[in-house]
């Protein structure tokens, strides 16, 4: 009975983690942690879980201040606490599989079923509607981040109970479809998330001789991208197909995200303003921060970052805005500098699991798993919201693979 509740509750928190709802997968993870807890923790885990602890202890000294409302401060609480949540569920669910492997296999049978969802909704969808990319996203969606895992999980986990069906070639069409759907969301984000994700498994993003080759190659290849990218116009608006309005994002991806905007060069001509808005939400925290001399601590739970003016957001006028899209700025708003390095200490606890050698390749893969997983929050956290955006699947990854190193351990 365990080993069935174990997995249906792993199941759960992926589909909960795939609906993008905050509220529904820290309800979900908080269930299925409370049915599998039983005190007993891994060192490794611990280190990151206090680390998000810590975060949240700087964030609450929002509490203090007059800007952070009851409501606003309890929503950050649990938009912090949520990912916790997530990896500790994961973490004592996956200890009661009694087949430990089990645990990524989940994630690629779960991986193809959306696949085959996605793609019967394209395949419906285009009997009737002829999108362009903005509407084609609109439609059949922008992301789904179990399929980026799955795939990644084919990828580089050799002994994954599905690669040893005799139904090999029902195998390998799940797998194309899986590849197809994939793309077919024509996810920036996703692409190269994953392509960081398994070059970090396979020990091409190390501090060694290989790594400073892999990063000559992509540094290589970076380049001559940027110069396609440069000398590529984009056609208007009205008469971009799929292929060329994904080109067009991807031209304008660093100054949607990065590039400075003077403040008052949009108020005039706000039109302007939305493709690049993601800087301009972080250009706006660093003024508001900065005014209010709060680059330590942040502004804490509750805190809010002023717009200039009212827009519409989720179906509602809002002027103050307690989330922005960029996780640096994010952490930087609620936590300041010491929730930053908090955060970034995660990434770098990660990370050096690249330096440990165990002797059992089994335990090597999960070390290397958890690498990838830090990677794949580290470039996260540069578009959206790192670990805290609810679709996010480290906390998940970070969980069941602290799991697996300790009955290998």
């Amino acid at each position: 009975m365990n080993q069935l509740t174990a997995k249906i509750g792993l199941v759960a928190i992926i589909i909960a983690l795939w609906a993008e709802s905050v509220e529904l997968s820290f309800i979900v993870a908080l269930g299925v942690l409370l049915l599998h807890f039983n005190g007993r923790i891994s060192r490794g885990l611990s280190q990151i879980v206090l680390l998000i602890l810590a975060m949240m202890a700087v964030g609450s000294l929002g509490i203090m201040t007059r800007q952070a409302g009851l409501y606003g401060f309890v929503k950050d609480v649990v938009y912090f606490l949520r990912p916790l949540t997530v990896m500790l569920a994961t973490y004592y669910a996956v200890q009661k599989l009694k087949s430990k492997a089990d645990f990524y296999n989940l994630i690629v049978l779960v991986g193809f079923g959306f696949a085959l969802i996605h793609l019967l909704d394209i395949g419906i969808g285009l009997l009737r509607y002829r999108p362009n990319l903005q509407k084609f996203r609109e439609l059949f969606g922008k992301l789904n981040h179990v399929e980026m895992v799955a795939l990644f999980l084919i990828a580089c986990i050799r002994d994954l109970p599905i690669k040893k069906t005799r139904f090999t070639l029902f195998y390998k069409i799940a797998v194309g479809a899986l590849i197809v759907s994939f793309l077919l969301y024509f996810s920036r984000t996703m692409i190269v998330v994953l392509i960081l994700m398994i070059l970090a498994y396979y020990g091409y993003l190390k501090l060694n001789a290989r790594g400073v080759v892999m990063g000559l190659v992509l540094l290589a290849f970076g380049a001559g991208f940027v110069f396609f990218l440069s000398q590529y116009e984009p056609e208007e608006v009205k008469n971009q197909t799929v292929l060329t309005g994904f080109l067009a994002k991807v031209k304008n991806s660093y100054t949607e995200t990065f590039q400075p905007i003077e403040f008052d060069s949009y108020l005039k001509d706000r039109r302007s303003l939305w493709p690049r808005w993601r800087a301009y939400e972080a250009s706006l925290v660093l003024d508001e921060v900065d005014q209010e001399g709060k680059w330590l601590q942040g502004k804490g739970f509750g805190s809010t970052v002023d717009a200039g003016f009212e827009l519409r957001l989720n179906g509602e006028m809002m002027q103050h805005l307690p989330t922005v899209h960029n996780g640096v700025a994010y952490v930087y708003m609620k936590t300041g500098v010491l929730g930053l390095l908090f955060y970034f200490t995660i990434f770098i606890a990660l990370y050096l699991y690249n330096y440990l050698s165990p002797k059992d390749p089994t335990h090597k893969s999960y070390n290397s798993v958890l690498v990838a997983a830090g990677f794949y929050m580290l470039a996260a956290t540069m578009v959206v919201t790192g670990i805290f955006k609810p679709y996010m699947m480290v906390g998940f990854l970070i969980g069941g693979s602290f799991a697996l190193k300790k009955e290998t351990a």
